[in-house]
């Protein structure tokens, strides 16, 4: 055992042992009791030696990097449940009396609004891949 190998294990260095042993289990390596008993003994380890013994029988594995997923759309709420509240409220106030052109008028200035703010968006994104190009 090296000084190394006597230095307290730190919660980071938990998660990467807990990572390593599940890439193992799932490549077949592993039972799962002895899969279940070696992330007991990652836990419950207090030194880094005590974390290396449990891979002592295992094939080194190479770091992975985390992986990013780039999603260059943002997820936007879904228009159901708003729609639904509309229609709801529109309903509930035109039986109480209130005209039901109201409401028409409401919702197509929100269509042409979310129009021209989805237009002008779109423009302004393509004109940036235009000029960034050159």
């Amino acid at each position: 055992m090296s000084n190394l190998d006597n230095l307290r294990v730190s919660e980071a260095e938990r998660e990467e042992a807990s990572a390593r042993l599940a890439e193992h289990y799932s490549t077949g390596r592993l039972s799962d009791d002895d899969y279940y008993e070696r992330l007991d003994a990652i836990w419950s380890a207090r030194v880094r030696g005590d974390l290396e013994m449990l891979f002592t029988d295992l094939p080194r594995s190479a770091p992975q990097p985390p992986q990013l997923v780039h999603n260059p759309h943002r997820r936007r709420p879904r228009a159901f449940p708003l729609v639904a509240c509309f229609l709801l409220v529109a309903i509930g106030l035109v039986v109480m009396g209130v005209p039901w052109w109201i409401f028409a008028a409401i919702a197509l200035g929100a269509l042409a609004f979310r129009n021209s703010r989805h237009r002008h968006h779109h423009g302004h994104h393509h004109s940036h891949l235009r000029h960034s190009a050159h």
